[in-house]
């Protein structure tokens, strides 16, 4: 939570000293179609992600995610994949506010943000060398804001709702004796509760077909996860 808040604090900071014009954009030409790798980090985890967004007609958009990551438990490795696939939709808050009249009075407000809504599917494999391999598959559903200056720095603020699936080791029952072969195995966990991500991203546009990210989320489940990347913009 607290890189977080630092996070916001430094992209809110930049959004008021950016340049605005500088790419011949409008401020809010947020870009809907683009292709970008990935690093992350977490405390028991680490790897590479792969994102590809694929504006459609209207205010709809394609989202394909892959993920590739290495997950410790008790000093045993494990290979995790996940690959997701989501519809998303946005609109512009001007243009949700400014339909709406109370009294005979109508809003006038510019698109300052754009709010979306993503739903899919997610996927995860794990495999190990220990003979051990599951699969499993839930849904995937992320809202948020965007908002910021395309020209350069923009800020995204997001909820991710799915549940997660972990590997943990396997617990004798109480007042029962196991084995050891039976306490040395693992199992293949979906979380009962859905998880929920908060995610900050904050993305400086290099130029008109290139940009750079930085993200931090938190996760009631999971570590918290530091990731940077770049993004090419079509």
């Amino acid at each position: 939570m607290k890189n977080f808040k630092l996070a916001a604090l430094v992209i809110f900071s930049l959004t008021a000293v950016c340049e605005d014009g500088r790419l011949d954009r409008d401020p809010n030409d947020y870009k809907y179609t683009s292709l970008g790798i990935y690093a992350f980090d977490a405390k028991d985890d680490s790897g590479l992600e792969a994102k590809f967004s694929l504006s459609l007609p209207g205010p709809l958009y394609l989202v394909a995610e892959a993920k590739a990551d290495g997950v410790n438990v008790d000093n045993e490795t494990y290979d995790k994949f996940t690959k997701a696939m989501r519809i998303g939709a946005h609109v512009g808050i001007g243009d949700v506010l400014n339909s709406v009249s109370a009294g005979g009075v109508s809003l006038k407000l510019e698109n300052f943000l754009d709010i979306f809504l993503e739903l899919g599917i997610k996927a995860t494999d794990i495999d190990s060398d220990i003979n051990f391999s599951e699969s499993d598959s839930q849904a995937n559903v992320i809202t948020g804001i965007r908002f910021g200056n395309s020209n350069a720095w923009e800020g995204k603020i997001f909820v991710d709702f799915s549940k997660e699936t972990e590997v943990v080791q396997q617990e004798c029952p109480v007042n029962l004796i196991c084995t050891a072969f039976e306490t040395s195995q693992v199992t293949y966990v979906l979380d009962d509760e859905t998880d929920q991500k908060f995610g900050f991203v904050a993305t400086y546009n290099l130029n008109k077909k290139s940009a750079f990210t930085i993200e931090t989320s938190t996760s009631k489940v999971l570590d918290s996860v530091i990731k940077i990347g770049y993004q090419i913009n079509f």
